[in-house]
């Protein structure tokens, strides 16, 4: 790309943003009127729902890179109230394919030869579409194996980082007002950008994959995909086509709702607490159950990567949460926030105690540990602090895998599943305090 033909990309992509800007803000008025009716009155959470709207529909209108900016964000609850959250959820499924003509092309193109040297048979209608890619059926040429083949998104790495450049420097502008140094807005722009950049490199991907598959080898509850690294690239990644079925459809394949909800809690306490290796964008969309009760997972390439302090850490802070100690909690999710202004500590360590001892002494099954940490991330943010962004894809992974969980097992106790991970997580610290004495 010549500094000419960039420089016209650029102006041009930006009049598209200032385009939808307008759209955006006209739809934020007219639902902000809208809400007040329905209310009665303008609320500050009827004027959240406007807004959230107002973003959604303006990030779909902006593009593949946006929609995906949009889907980081709705993972981010310590950075954006809970309306604006739920809204930019929506992004996480049903964007429009592209043409089938145009992912055969890239995948003849990258693995060299004509599709019908590599495949017996290949569907023209795409299975699935998200933001970066879709994915396609076909059979292996000779074996006639069912393939699941994802493709990238044509011009989206080129869009990507134009858009790059235009994020980067609408933060550095917003981090000019100071109100909105709290959520360092060039900082998040930075994570939201490099999020999406990790995704559109397909071999990252299949190097996740074999990762995951070899923590889990001697695991048989949970499947990842096979991935055929001779007919994979930066933009087409070929994996064995894996039947499942999505969690409203259990009953109709005839598996164990029960069981596979408290099996997925396994596969995260397994992640965060041994593996230290997570699945960061664990929404239902890349979740499927097979008919052996056996859970599939699928789009690895966003993930998240702790330390064994790390690991230490969280086991700490779901130990505390679980066994009411407010102090002791308040005192470790102040040291692992990022801090933007000086805070009354007596007042925040007040707060969280207080808060904790409305849910800790209901009986385990009945604790809706999603409501309680998204209550905790709003006291956080009330306060001027930030969790780090390693923290945050944890909690809302957690978040997500429990909603599921409890959508398919009300009586689902997340304490109980996690019990185990969590005592060999704190087991080395436990042995280590021991030692000392």
């Amino acid at each position: 790309m010549t500094p000419l033909y960039r420089a016209v990309s650029i102006a041009f992509r930006t009049l598209q943003m200032l385009l939808w800007g307008a759209i955006g803000f006209s739809i934020f008025c007219c639902r902000l009127i809208v809400e007040s009716i329905r209310d009665r009155r303008l609320t500050k959470s009827a004027a959240m729902r406007a807004l959230a709207r107002a973003m959604r529909i303006m990030l779909e209108g902006l593009g593949a890179t946006f929609v995906k900016v949009g889907q980081i964000m709705s993972t981010r609850p310590d950075l954006l109230p809970s309306e604006i959250i739920a809204e930019l959820a929506l992004l996480q499924e049903n964007v429009r394919p592209f043409a089938a003509a145009q992912a055969g092309r890239i995948i003849a193109e990258d693995l060299r030869r004509p599709l019908n040297m590599i495949f017996d048979h290949f569907d023209a209608m795409p299975i699935a579409s998200a933001s970066v890619a879709q994915v396609q059926r076909a059979r292996l040429k000779g074996t006639g194996a069912p393939l699941a083949i994802k493709v990238r998104r044509p011009s989206i790495a080129r869009w990507a980082e134009l858009d790059r450049s235009i994020i980067l420097g609408v933060a550095h502008a917003l981090e000019l007002i100071p109100s909105m140094r709290m959520v360092a807005p060039v900082e998040s722009a930075r994570q939201f950008c490099d999020a999406i950049n990790r995704q559109l490199d397909f071999r990252r991907e299949a190097a996740n994959n074999l990762r995951f598959r070899a923590n889990f080898a001697g695991e048989s509850y949970v499947v990842f995909p096979h991935v055929y690294e001779s007919l994979s690239s930066e933009r087409v990644l070929t994996m064995d086509f894996v039947e499942g079925y999505r969690d409203s459809e259990l009953g109709a394949a005839g598996i164990d709702p029960k069981k596979v909800a408290g099996l997925g809690m396994r596969v995260f306490c397994k992640m965060t607490f041994i593996d230290g290796f997570i699945h960061a964008d664990l929404h239902p969309g890349n979740i499927r159950f097979m008919r052996d009760n056996r859970i599939a997972l699928f789009d690895l390439g966003l993930t998240a990567e702790l330390t064994d302090e790390d690991r230490l850490m969280f086991a700490q802070t779901m130990f505390y949460m679980a066994n009411g100690m407010g102090p002791e909690l308040a005192r470790q999710m102040y040291d692992l926030t990022q801090h933007r202004a000086d805070i009354d500590y007596s007042a925040y360590e007040r707060e969280i105690s207080e808060y904790l001892t409305q849910f800790v002494n209901q009986p385990l099954g009945e604790i809706e540990m999603s409501l309680a940490i998204g209550k905790f991330f709003d006291i956080y943010r009330r306060y001027g602090m930030r969790l780090d962004g390693r923290y945050t894809v944890l909690n809302v992974s957690m978040m997500v895998v429990e909603g599921l969980g409890k959508k398919l097992d009300p009586s689902l106790d997340i304490t109980t599943e996690a019990k185990p991970f969590l005592q060999a997580a704190l087991a080395p610290a436990s042995r280590a305090a021991t030692a000392s004495r």
